[in-house]
């Protein structure tokens, strides 16, 4: 039975994330978003990469849906180099860690981003690792300020961008990072959830 569990609602704020990664931090904090209040989760960054992370540990999942709906200020418009290390920054990320290694680089990932150039659609490794993939799922200043739905099957995208299935997965992360670039962004997340069928899970994932 797919079972659906809720990752970020109104009134969670950031207790169920922890920051993830080196260097400055971008800033993540809960606020209120239209004329009802309902409290969104807001990210700032300022020449900064940190990551907020949610572990959640689902062994030989046999359906998977990460689904979230997302909304930028503005993409890196002047970041023209996406591809390579000097251009790694965009203005939201969402990622998907599948395997693990104490080696942070032999981790294995999928970063859904909002891209400033590279067209929606686009599917490449990461500059820093081939065990990284990147798709973008929206790219330019056209939907800027105005919230975007997505829903992805997380396993058919591994399956597509690494050639086999993956064993488990051990969370889902937010991220707007600047550091590259020396840069700001800001971009707001909200209804981030797991649809998902799995073997086994820990407790952690059952009750975020």
């Amino acid at each position: 039975m797919t079972k659906r569990l809720q990752i970020a609602r109104p009134g969670l704020a950031v207790i169920a994330f922890t920051l993830w990664g080196l260097g400055a931090r971008t800033t993540y904090q809960a606020v209120p978003e239209g004329e009802g209040g309902a409290r969104v989760l807001r990210a700032d960054s300022a020449n900064a990469n940190r990551a907020l992370l949610h572990r959640s540990r689902f062994v030989a999942p046999t359906e998977a849906t990460v689904s979230w709906r997302w909304k930028v200020a503005a993409p890196l418009l002047a970041n023209r180099a996406e591809r390579r290390r000097s251009g790694d920054d965009y203005a939201a990320r969402v990622f998907v860690v599948y395997e693990t290694s104490l080696v942070p680089l032999h981790t294995v990932a999928i970063n859904y981003v909002w891209a400033a150039h590279e067209p929606a659609g686009s599917v490449y490794p990461s500059p820093y690792t081939s065990r990284v993939r990147v798709i973008v799922l929206r790219s330019g200043a056209g939907e800027a300020g105005s919230w975007c739905d997505e829903s992805r099957d997380v396993l058919r995208d591994y399956r597509e961008v690494f050639g086999r299935e993956p064993t488990e997965i051990n969370g889902v992360a937010i991220m707007v990072d600047t550091d590259n670039t020396n840069t700001r962004a800001t971009a707001w997340f909200d209804a981030l959830h797991w649809e998902i069928n799995y073997g086994t899970a820990d407790s952690n994932a059952l009750n975020p």
